[in-house]
């Protein structure tokens, strides 16, 4: 099983359970411990439906660092998507510079770090990196799609590099992981927040000033 962003949204139950009892185990005792009796049982399921959905042990293991890359990113830009269509350019802000980049946030960090991790290993794996590549450009296509929409609806200005926005996108949350050991010098919250929605309300469009009646 390929795990991409159409597969996230349409995976049953238990095919979730299996991944993320395989993701458990490796992180509590890395690749090496994982035993395929061990995660069908973590998960609740048979061994026989484990392999229905995961050909062999190496299948899960890549499919586990395809779920650690997109899990959360890839709510995140269904989440961001809903926003452009719904709440226009405060709610982009808000979202962006307080949920998306808040470098404090726990369980992002660890989102954040798996994301990380599963780029780390892709070096050394070409099937890994392969796969990866394939859904990040699956995403990239989905968030240059929402960068458009925002476009039409006005809260982003027209002569802005949609490629290069949708890099930016990603590439912030995923460096804020350095707030894990930036000690004394990490910034207050209020402070990034406010620096970030200076730079992102430069993407907005100029006012239109209106012409003075002579």
């Amino acid at each position: 099983m390929n795990v991409n962003q159409e597969s996230l949204n349409a995976m049953p139950d238990a095919a979730q359970a299996i991944l993320q009892a395989a993701k458990d185990i490796i992180n509590e005792s890395g690749e090496n411990a994982l035993r395929v009796t061990e995660v069908a049982e973590r998960a609740g399921v048979a061994v026989g439906l484990l392999y229905h959905y995961f050909k062999d042990r190496k299948a899960l293991i890549t499919a586990v660092r395809e779920f650690q890359f997109l899990a959360r990113i890839t709510a995140d830009s269904a989440t961001l998507d809903g926003i452009v269509a719904r709440e226009g350019n405060g709610g982009v802000l808000r979202t962006i510079t307080s949920d998306f980049s808040d470098p404090y946030h726990p369980q992002r960090s660890e989102f954040r770090l798996d994301r990380i991790e599963a780029l780390a290993i892709a070096r050394h794996d070409p099937e890994l990196k392969e796969r990866l590549t394939a859904a990040q450009e699956e995403l990239a296509s989905n968030i240059v799609a929402t960068i458009r929409k925002a476009k039409a609806n006005g809260i982003l200005d027209e002569s802005i590099d949609e490629k290069a926005l949708s890099f930016l996108l990603e590439v912030l949350p995923i460096g804020l992981v350095l707030a894990n050991v930036y000690g004394k010098y990490a910034p207050d919250q209020k402070d990034w927040e406010s620096l970030l929605l200076r730079m992102f309300r430069g993407l907005a469009p100029a006012p239109v000033t209106p012409v003075a009646e002579k």
